[in-house]
């Protein structure tokens, strides 16, 4: 984090905030920070969730909170925010399973697209484990969330390694922008409406829908694309569509893909469709890779895919 980066933050808090984050110092100084390989490994994975809470903490600033992730990462969040806020804040990481298992896999080096990045957890883990000769570029439409994805990639030194893209990830006939349905407290819960939202601008108390620009994943066929990481449960299906130039071009390539069935037009012929191109396999919640099947993905509640040619 550069020393400009770290002024503008202290310099929005008040005095007693100031003391609290030098009180906080003091204490971190004594614990230390976990140790990026730390977060991979799955033998001992409550040790390390008890060192990363032991750390996690939370001081207000100006239309956000200033919060300490995984150990190591400062990250700003959104106040309002019910959903994903809480537990960073509480616990200091999101989604164990997908943490270690980026933490074991992702590669110093890797170039990484991510679709669905909302305030930046994810992205700033993988822009830490690609390191400065690798790359990632970030799909995120909600301007409120790119915002503050912005900010944390400042606050964490890794704004070089990411290019962020205001923008949706759509299929490949998709139109040039669409409308984004944001719900005022779930903003991880931001999705790309189709006909019933056509019509619809303006906000709400709950929810307020915004034109956003919009693109397929094909537009990065020409690059070279390690990983692709889709947080989009519920728009999975255009988000497929949209990327089979690159699948083709980048054969090796291995994608973590959230898949909903009951956000999914027509889930068991998509699966169906993703089965001819890899096998069939879900990360667990205990970070492990196992295989699946169509009837139990489209049985089941939201999966988190893992395709890759490789065993």
């Amino acid at each position: 984090m550069s020393s400009d980066a770290v002024m503008r933050a202290v310099g929005n808090l008040s005095a007693a905030q100031r003391l609290l984050l030098g009180l906080t110092g003091l204490l971190r100084q004594k614990q230390g920070v976990v140790p990026l390989a730390q977060l991979g490994p799955q033998g001992g994975a409550a040790r390390t969730q008890a060192a990363i809470r032991a750390l996690a903490t939370g001081i207000p600033m100006q239309e956000a909170v200033l919060c300490r992730v995984l150990g190591r990462y400062k990250m700003l969040v959104d106040p309002a925010d019910r959903g994903f806020a809480p537990h960073l804040l509480l616990d200091g990481y999101w989604e164990w399973w997908t943490t270690s298992f980026l933490a074991r896999h992702v590669r110093k080096g890797q170039r990484v697209a991510e679709a669905g990045a909302c305030f930046g957890y994810f992205t700033v883990l993988m822009a830490d484990l690609v390191g400065p000769q690798g790359r990632l570029t970030v799909f995120e439409p909600n301007p409120d969330a790119a915002a503050l994805l912005h900010r944390n990639l400042e606050l964490n030194g890794m704004g070089e390694r990411v290019r962020v893209m205001r923008a949706a990830v759509g299929g490949a006939d998709s139109e040039l922008s669409a409308p984004l349905l944001v719900p005022a407290h779930a903003p991880m819960a931001a999705r790309i409406g189709g006909s019933e939202l056509a019509g619809v601008d303006g906000s709400g108390a709950d929810q307020r829908v915004l034109r956003v620009p919009c693109r397929p994943l094909d537009s990065l066929a020409d690059e070279q694309i390690d990983w692709v990481k889709l947080d989009l449960p519920g728009s999975a299906g255009p988000a497929w569509h949209g990327m089979q130039r690159l699948l083709e071009r980048r054969p090796h390539l291995r994608l973590l893909m959230g898949f909903d069935p009951a956000r999914t037009a027509q889930p068991g012929g998509f699966i169906e469709q993703v089965g001819k191109r890899f096998p069939l396999r879900i990360i667990a919640h205990d970070g492990s890779v196992r295989r699946t099947d169509p009837a139990a993905l489209t049985a089941g509640g939201v999966s988190l895919l893992y395709l890759a040619r490789e065993a």
